[in-house]
């Protein structure tokens, strides 16, 4: 098969939208925590209640923890997110997905793996016509759809 050449297109957007939290949201989530625990060693699960707290202290580290800024560059040797390259045959389909009321589309790219086989990327809505004319030249477009867990926590606020 022969390589198409491309026009390289970069962006650089946070890892995840940023909620600042207040203090009633990290009180509620400790008080959650610690009745979760307790009510596990009540019933004799000890190991469900270490796995209660060290969950519940890692979302609230996840919680604190501000994003870094990623950059996406779609070039003729695959797309880049960050550090990791992913050639073009080992991604299947892609779909661009505008939301009115958010500042940034949503690409979700097919991969051949069994574990997140669709990744959902920020896109800049300014150039979502250019990545997906760019996109249609190498792989095929498809309905994907995020996750349900991916939405559900959305939905949550994370």
């Amino acid at each position: 098969m022969d390589e198409i050449v491309i026009d390289t297109i970069s962006w650089t957007v946070p890892e995840y939208s940023h909620k600042e939290r207040g203090n009633d949201w990290f009180w509620a989530l400790g008080l959650i925590t610690i009745v979760a625990c307790g009510v596990a060693i009540w019933l004799h699960n000890y190991v469900f209640a270490i796995f209660i707290i060290i969950s519940g202290s890692c979302l609230i580290l996840f919680t604190l923890r501000h994003p870094q800024d990623i950059t996406y560059i779609i070039e003729t040797k695959g797309l880049s997110m960050g550090k990791d390259l992913y050639s073009w045959k080992n991604l299947k389909s892609f779909n661009i997905k505008n939301i009115e009321k958010e500042q940034f589309s949503k690409l979700m790219i097919e991969t051949n793996k069994y574990f997140l086989p669709v990744y959902t990327i920020p896109l800049p809505k300014e150039i979502s016509k250019d990545v997906k004319e760019t996109l249609l030249k190498i792989i095929e477009h498809s309905e994907i759809d995020e996750s349900k867990s991916m939405v559900f926590a959305e939905k949550l606020g994370f």
